[in-house]
């Protein structure tokens, strides 16, 4: 028998706040997108993969007051203002979808990050630095060993996936997090059945990451038009979500670069606007604006509302109108 849906969500790049005020913060987003459309916000289980200790053993720290301190908690969780949408920025209109070689100069090459604002350079400069550390170094774990990058974070997604293997799960990924829950997916454990899996200022598009995947599964020089496999244990939908502003995801259309699974499975993209702002600075890759988007809400109110709900929780959802 299947047991209640549970969302289990991983953390993207750089430090965070502490794993039970991060998962905290990342709950209350996804219900101020319920409250923003006037939805009831619904009882749901939501577990933390969390994998920054590991690359920032001090961890943020919201007293924290000295900004020169690496504890500095820069972006906190704030209720949004303003709910677009905005045009996005015109460089970025630019760019096609199968700019592969130009977008890999435009953010590693020679001349890279000189048409990118300090926002996007600083994110992109962080997730290639992490990147390098998850795929080829080593890392301390929580008894003081020295292990493979890789397998310690990979472990922290696992481990939760395991324990709910009799639920119904959605894995909710941001950022570098997508890169680890699919790796997870398709590596350690593939045989775990999750319903849904939300990619949100996903790099999976990304030519480096792209030939990263093809080299792990030893698939050498193919053909540019051979698609990745979608792992195998995703039952119902891929929904990947990118704000045109999000650097991460310049290359967002996964469908064109992921093949459909046996069942029927492959990725969606859909375009949304992250209005993340703090201090007057905004912030498209953030996860608290991702997660309170009108599209995410729809899809956490189908995971947790429609398709697996109670029948209270169903006549709940009849009867409560969105805002029009």
């Amino acid at each position: 028998m299947t047991m209640a849906p549970v969302i289990i969500a991983i953390h993207g790049l750089r430090n965070k706040p502490p794993r039970y005020l991060l998962a905290n913060w990342w709950k209350k987003s996804i219900a101020e997108g319920f409250k923003i459309i006037n939805l009831p916000v619904p009882r749901f289980r939501l577990e933390m993969a969390y994998w920054s200790h590991y690359m920032h053993p001090r961890t943020q720290d919201p007293s924290e007051s000295d900004q020169d301190s690496p504890r500095y908690l820069w972006e906190p969780y704030i209720e949004g203002e303003m709910f677009g949408p905005r045009d996005p920025r015109a460089f970025r209109k630019q760019i096609s979808n199968s700019v592969h070689q130009q977008l890999l100069e435009l953010v590693a090459g020679k001349s890279g990050f000189m048409n990118i604002d300090a926002v996007s350079n600083m994110i992109l400069r962080r997730m290639f630095v992490e990147l390098d550390t998850y795929y080829h170094k080593k890392l301390r774990d929580e008894h003081g060993r020295m292990v493979p990058a890789r397998e310690l974070i990979r472990e922290e997604l696992a481990r939760l996936l395991r324990a709910y293997r009799a639920h119904t799960i959605m894995v909710l990924a941001h950022s570098m997090g997508c890169i680890v829950a699919y790796d997870v997916m398709l590596h350690v454990v593939p045989d775990i059945p999750v319903h849904t899996l939300v990619t949100m200022g996903c790099p999976l598009g990304f030519p480096v990451i792209l030939r990263k995947i093809t080299q792990e599964l030893n698939l050498g020089a193919t053909d540019p038009g051979t698609k990745l496999p979608t792992p195998p244990g995703l039952m119902r939908r891929w929904l990947n979500f990118s704000d045109l502003d999000d650097v991460t995801c310049l290359n967002y259309n996964l469908r064109n670069h992921y093949a459909e699974n046996s069942h029927g499975v492959r990725p969606f993209d859909q375009i949304v606007y992250n209005n993340y702002e703090h201090d007057g600075v905004a912030n498209p890759h953030k996860s608290y604006g991702y997660l309170r988007c009108a599209e995410l809400t729809q899809a956490f109110n189908t995971f947790l509302c429609i398709e697996n709900a109670t029948l209270w929780q169903r006549v709940k959802w009849i009867f409560s109108r969105p805002k029009m």
